[in-house]
């Protein structure tokens, strides 16, 4: 989408003119004005170092609006000594922010750098010498952990921009909230703007990041804007199908059978992506739907066969395409994923069907998108989509070019409907996962020097998420040891001297008064080491031979499952 594009709630909403940036600033933005999100938030943004953070539907141009912040940054500092972080939840993400701000932001003069999972060490210089530091959470928090090998590049830190904030409420949301918390605990004035899918309590958001350093107990500037924002109406649909058994698996036949008749409901003829949760799926998906179309004459074939023919390796690919029909994922070959993607934007193929890891990074925007079941393969089996993977795929649907309107249809049991309908129109409130590992954060901050004793402890606490949310919601964290109508400030200092005492107990932390990290507690931040597997190796023996140690584990193991 242009970002100019005059959107139709925009009346009222005076349109900021690119003209009104520095010269030396207007060709990071080609368009004549800003969008009516971009312009309302201008003053905030640019004429401003607060924090910021924006709630706003998929399409609307939030990018931009991280665009203006960094802007900012180059207009008011002239020694070009700082350094911007951009933290993202993916490295597809991450990937696709480095091809677009390097070429935007080079020719004003910023570097930009990608450190992500891949990484090595020469990223890391690559880094030093870089602007703009595109990273996700986890690698940003192995390098923090360091900080103190890294504290001149820490001071340097003026901007920090953190994409898909929302990602708060999952599992891995536990490491964004501590990187954040970390970065504002280090003592530089870092200026944080957070974007945001629509989510109904965003403003506890604002509270945690506090409007600056010298005025954190005041929540940060923030805007909210609704569905009709997006420039492509988008009509969403959950479909809840009964079945009694546990298996995925024979759940996608029930699917099969139904797929044929949302196709034909909501397809209007434009183009469809199917995501689906295999390889093996994408295919049997794909073959079922050509077949359907074969089955059909004249107008009832929703769309019209390639009129050209598609030089594709894979005979299964041929043997669809040939009626409109591709399957997409990373077990193809790369020649015939780029001959698939060219021919669904030509219009020679009408469906792709593919795996979710085409909703990033690749621009293929579709007018019906059909999740057909809401799980995904992984590692260690077929599991729920996240939250961020569900709305990035919901996000293809939508051709702002092509279209005023665009359909999303998820297809899933009908004992998780409930759960989708709120998540798709942004119901679902964003709560914190940093209690379900607390006390490993815990003792990471001890290690860097962040928490020193009970009042650095309860001053960090306090400046996380979940401190935020269980003044609002305290039923929702069962913590250990906590108790009906307790006060939240005497259940903040109830965990951390819990916590700090078990760390003791166990050889991780020393101290009565004042703390300090033992090798075996740097030991467990260095490398990740969940607090209960630490506790497993602290049990070893010295010199226990190597059947002793699985030994020692397998009856730790044991315990704890009857335990459980």
């Amino acid at each position: 989408m242009n970002p100019a594009q005059t959107l139709p709630i925009c009346q009222g909403i005076q349109l900021v003119p690119v003209s009104i940036l520095p010269d030396r600033l207007r060709p990071v933005f080609p368009y004549p004005a800003f969008n009516a999100v971009q312009s309302k938030c201008f003053e905030s943004v640019f004429r401003s170092d607060d924090n910021f953070v924006l709630a706003s539907p998929t399409g609307s141009g939030k990018t931009v609006i991280l665009e203006l912040a960094i802007c900012r940054a180059i207009a008011t500092n002239a020694t070009g000594q700082y350094k911007i972080v951009y933290q993202a939840p993916t490295k597809a993400l991450c990937a696709e922010r480095q091809r677009d701000w390097a070429a935007k932001f080079t020719p004003v003069g910023l570097q930009c750098a990608e450190l992500t999972g891949d990484s090595d060490a020469s990223d890391v210089r690559n880094v030093q010498s870089a602007n703009i530091i595109i990273t996700t959470p986890e690698k940003w928090d192995s390098i923090t952990r360091k900080w103190k090998d890294h504290e001149k590049l820490m001071r340097l830190i003026k901007v920090f921009l953190i994409d898909e904030v929302h990602i708060l409420k999952e599992d891995r949301g536990a490491v964004l909230e501590a990187v954040v918390s970390r970065m504002k605990s280090i003592g530089t004035d870092v200026r944080f703007v957070a974007l945001s899918a629509t989510v109904p309590n965003f403003h506890d958001v604002a509270a945690w990041l506090g409007r600056s350093q010298s005025l954190p107990y005041e929540p940060a500037i923030n805007e909210k804007f609704g569905e009709e924002f997006r420039p492509v109406k988008l009509r969403k649909h959950v479909c809840g199908y009964v079945y009694q058994g546990s298996n995925d698996f024979s759940f996608e036949k029930v699917l099969d059978a139904k797929l044929p008749e949302v196709i034909a409901k909501y397809s209007e003829g434009k183009p469809i992506m199917v995501f689906c949760a295999t390889r093996a799926s994408c295919l049997n998906t794909a073959r079922l739907i050509a077949s359907w179309w074969m089955s059909k004459h004249g107008p009832d074939r929703k769309w019209h066969p390639p009129t050209k023919q598609l030089y594709l390796h894979n005979k299964d690919l041929r043997d669809t395409v040939a009626s409109g029909v591709a399957f997409h994922h990373a077990g193809l070959d790369l020649d015939d994923r780029t001959q698939v993607e060219k021919g669904f934007l030509g219009g020679d193929i009408n469906v792709i069907c593919c795996t979710s890891t085409l909703a990033v990074g690749v621009n293929l925007p579709c007018h019906l998108v059909i999740i057909k079941n809401t799980v995904t393969y992984t590692n260690e089996g077929l599991q729920e989509y996240s939250d961020l993977e569900m709305m990035q795929m919901l996000g293809r649907a939508g051709r702002p070019q092509f279209d005023d309107t665009a359909v999303a249809v998820i297809m899933t049991r009908q004992v998780k409907a409930r759960r989708y309908e709120m998540m798709v129109t942004g119901q679902e409130l964003l709560e914190s996962k940093l209690h379900s590992n607390l006390i490993d954060h815990m003792n990471a901050e001890i290690g860097l020097g962040t928490i020193r004793d009970l009042v650095s402890a309860r001053k960090w606490l306090t400046g996380t998420f979940l401190y935020v949310r269980l003044q609002q919601n305290p039923g929702h964290y069962k913590l250990e040891g906590s108790s009906s109508g307790q006060k939240v400030e005497d259940l903040v200092d109830d965990i951390c001297f819990r916590d700090i005492t078990l760390l003791r107990e166990h050889n991780l932390v020393s101290g009565e008064e004042y703390f300090r990290c033992t090798e075996f507690g740097h030991a467990m931040a260095r490398y990740y080491v969940h607090f209960e597997t630490m506790k497993v190796f602290m049990g070893i023996q010295s010199k226990a031979t190597p059947s002793e140690i699985v030994s020692h584990a397998i009856d730790k193991i044991i315990k704890a499952t009857l335990t459980i």
